[in-house]
């Protein structure tokens, strides 16, 4: 087993939010708010990095306790809760995200497609119908409303799990873009190279630390890259057996505070 470095190595705490921080009932417990509210005691900086778009993820901070950054998108772009501006660090090529939703559909008619492109999002229904979400959109096909910003899509196949659907869609892909998922029954797109590893680099190199400098945590393979750059990855014990084999340490569950528990032990407080 690999040893726990010490909380002096580090400079940065970034976690992953659903299915990690968030407990029962989808809250924050007393208990995580508790020891994140010391962090700063020990010149720690906290950051949640999360698949989440902007416009999700104003009631983050208000959850945490915490003000801070928020890496959203799966590192493509950074969002400033307390005045609501985000800034966008990546995007996929227009003619290949063209490409890849047609060859896609062409291979999986029934599929259901939805794109974010910077702050905007577009569902086609039958996206929306597959993910048990409001049928609030009469969009047949994103296609042709796809525009140079968008940086992330999201392809949802009828009958498959995630790691199913990623399992069809990876071969499709030939270097066009970076896949992942998040547990939910869809997969994500995002540009070459981009991840959750991409986000917190850039925020390394804007504060001036290096990766081993980090302390992550995360529960899905949306994590890994994250979980894998870090000086040190944890996983919550729910996790997607894939991050499990990715992380330097398996903690306890998001419902049992698996992230306070690492936290107190390293801060050696309680």
């Amino acid at each position: 087993m690999k040893q726990r470095p010490n909380i002096e190595d580090f400079a940065l705490v970034a976690t992953d939010f659903d299915g990690t921080l968030l407990g029962e009932n989808r809250k924050v417990s007393q208990r995580t708010r508790a020891i994140l509210a010391r962090l700063k005691e020990f010149d720690l900086e906290f950051v949640v990095v999360t698949g989440r778009p902007p416009r999700y993820s104003d009631s983050i901070p208000k959850q945490t306790g915490i003000s801070a950054t928020l890496i959203c998108a799966n590192g493509a772009m950074a969002y400033e809760p307390s005045t609501g501006e985000s800034t966008q660090f990546a995007t996929l090529d227009l003619q290949d995200a063209q490409n890849l939703l047609t060859e896609i559909r062409q291979a999986h008619p029934t599929a259901g497609f939805c794109v974010e492109m910077g702050d905007d999002f577009i569902a086609e229904r039958r996206w929306l119908e597959l993910a048990s979400r409001p049928l609030d959109s009469d969009v047949s096909d994103v296609i042709p409303l796809l525009n140079d910003s968008v940086h992330k899509l999201l392809v949802n196949v009828p009958d498959l799990s995630a790691d199913q659907t990623l399992e069809v869609i990876e071969p499709v892909l030939q270097g066009r873009a970076n896949i992942m998922h998040a547990g939910l029954n869809f997969v994500e797109l995002m540009p070459p190279g981009v991840d959750k590893a991409f986000g917190i680099k850039r925020l390394c190199e804007e504060r001036k630390i290096s990766l081993q400098q980090v302390l992550a945590f995360g529960d899905m393979p949306n994590d890994d890259a994250m979980l894998e750059a870090a000086g040190w990855g944890v996983a919550v014990a729910n996790a997607h057996p894939k991050t499990l084999q990715t992380a330097d340490e398996i903690t306890a569950s998001n419902l049992d505070d698996g992230v306070a528990q690492v936290l107190e032990q390293m801060l050696g407080v309680s």
